[in-house]
């Protein structure tokens, strides 16, 4: 099998293994059904708080209208509140919750140990090697997605 051959099965495979491995784990661990999207809402959400709906559903790549149906799923979990901006009441701002905050912290937690697993056998110049590469193939995809 190529080099070429080889990078690319893993890609595809990873990508499979990661999501499902992560949504199981965080399952498990939460106690709750939340899906990864939700998930990776919550971290866009957790960035910056409060936020406007408008810029988070920009950042994740979708309509206003479809971030406020997830919205909606989120905040009927208890894991998001929405309010009225003070000077702009045309605007809605979004936080987490406490338990939106937790979610949060044990998905951090999820992906701290997941990095420090895949790095510990590696020494400090195969670590920035694979940083450079990964930084290398991210540029392309976000060239990709314009």
């Amino acid at each position: 099998m190529s080099d070429f051959d080889s990078i690319n099965n893993f890609l595809v495979d990873i990508w499979s293994r990661i999501n499902k491995i992560e949504e199981r784990t965080l399952t498990a661990g939460i106690g709750d059904n939340i899906s990864l999207t939700e998930i990776h809402i919550i971290e866009k959400i957790a960035a910056e708080q409060p936020s406007r709906m408008s810029t988070i559903a920009k950042s994740v790549g979708v309509t206003l209208a479809t971030f406020t149906v997830a919205c909606d799923k989120l905040e009927s979990k208890g894991l998001i509140q929405r309010t009225r901006d003070t000077a702009d009441k045309r605007v809605v701002n979004i936080s987490l919750t406490p338990r939106g905050e937790a979610i949060h912290a044990y998905h951090k937690e999820f992906h701290e140990r997941m990095i420090s697993a895949a790095l510990s056998e590696l020494s400090d110049s195969e670590t920035a090697l694979l940083a450079s590469s990964l930084q290398k193939l991210q540029s392309f995809f976000e060239q990709q997605d314009q």
